[in-house]
């Protein structure tokens, strides 16, 4: 399993350390809840897929925002349950389909979802595995929940690179004329691979002392620059809260 979603690069978030990153990404998320003006909505969704395409640039942002896509669509879809009593934007035969506020909850769930979510993929494209561990452990993270967010970190691109593989193999096997492939087929062979996966990785986690063994707590130094990535981590989770 050596699946990891870190892409070597030399932008200028590449180049954080990653305790401001941390902070960043923890301080925009908390923060996202509180917005409520369509300056800081609209802010809120398209901060991180700038500063994505400036880290790992379009392709590489499309491909992770692809992904939420459907998402967005079933909320969309969800927007006549939304506010039934608000003022009506759309009206079919005297019956209402869209009001403005059903609209603007949905878009502020959108946006919140793209948000929390671009920043975390944010994280994860532009920091590896190990060096988010020792960022969690900076901030005095137990070691047992360092390593299980290590486990989520690790696992997560795995099964999603897994899960292609299984879609992509079951697509083959379909018969000729027939589009697509089987959904649950794919997500129970996923689940049994996954299954499959747990003696595997409890054995790697024993026979590297895992309990017995008090691991020590890394050390890490400061980059040139520390305190103005720290102030990038808070002006701009803050400037956001100004304008809502």
């Amino acid at each position: 399993m050596n699946i990891s979603s870190y892409i070597y690069g030399t932008s200028f978030y590449h180049r954080f350390d990653v305790r401001p990153k941390l902070f960043f990404t923890f301080l925009f998320s908390a923060l996202s809840f509180a917005l409520s003006s369509y300056i800081s909505v609209a802010l809120v969704f398209l901060i991180p897929i700038a500063i994505m395409i400036l880290s790992v640039g379009g392709k590489e942002t499309w491909r992770c925002y692809s992904r939420l896509i459907p998402l967005f669509l079933i909320m969309i879809l969800f927007i006549p349950l939304q506010n039934r009593d608000g003022n009506p934007l759309l009206v079919i035969h005297g019956f209402t389909i869209i009001t403005a506020e059903g609209l603007w909850s949905v878009m502020k769930i959108i946006s919140r979802l793209g948000g929390i979510s671009g920043v975390l993929m944010l994280l994860l494209l532009t920091e590896r595995n190990e060096d988010i561990i020792k960022g969690l452990r900076a901030f005095h993270l137990p070691y047992n929940a360092a390593l299980a967010a290590s486990m989520i970190l690790r696992y997560i691109p795995y099964l999603g690179y897994l899960f292609s593989e299984i879609r992509a193999s079951m697509s083959l096997r379909l018969e000729e004329g027939k589009r697509g492939y089987p959904v649950l087929p794919s997500i129970t062979a996923l689940v049994i691979a996954a299954i499959k996966m747990i003696p595997d990785t409890a054995s790697a986690l024993e026979e590297r002392g895992f309990g017995r063994v008090k691991p020590a707590k890394d050390a890490i130094p400061h980059p040139s620059g520390y305190l103005i990535q720290w102030l990038f981590g808070a002006i701009i989770p803050l400037s956001l809260f100004l304008v809502r």
